[in-house]
C-alpha cells in the first residue's frame, strides 16, 4: 500500500475518533450546561488543533513521522480515558 493511501486512511480514522469526541467533551459532555454557551470547556478544542497540525505535517516529506504522531495523540488519549473509565471500574466489582 502506498504512503498516500495510508496517509488518507490514517487521517480519516483518527479524525473520526478525535473530532466527535472532542466536540462532545467541549460542549459540556453529559453534565448540565448552566452557562448557555456553545462550548463551556473550550480547552478540549486544542485536541482538534493538534490533530489538524499533524494532518498538515503529514503532507511534507521531512515531517511526515511527526505529523503521524501528532494525529495519533488525541486518539490515543481518548481511547486510554475510555478504557480507564469503563474497564477499570468493571474489574473492581
Amino acid at each position: 500500500m502506498s504512503y498516500s493511501i495510508f496517509r488518507w486512511i490514517h487521517i480519516v480514522l483518527t479524525g473520526i475518533i478525535t473530532v466527535p469526541v472532542t466536540l462532545f467533551l467541549a460542549s459540556g459532555a453529559i453534565g448540565e450546561n448552566y452557562e448557555n454557551e456553545l462550548f463551556p470547556v473550550p480547552g478540549f478544542l486544542t485536541f482538534i488543533a493538534v490533530w489538524l497540525i499533524g494532518a498538515i505535517l503529514m503532507f511534507f516529506n521531512k515531517t511526515k513521522v511527526i505529523g503521524m504522531i501528532l494525529t495519533l495523540l488525541p486518539s490515543i488519549f481518548y481511547v486510554t480515558v475510555l478504557i480507564y473509565f469503563l474497564v477499570i471500574p468493571a474489574l473492581t466489582f
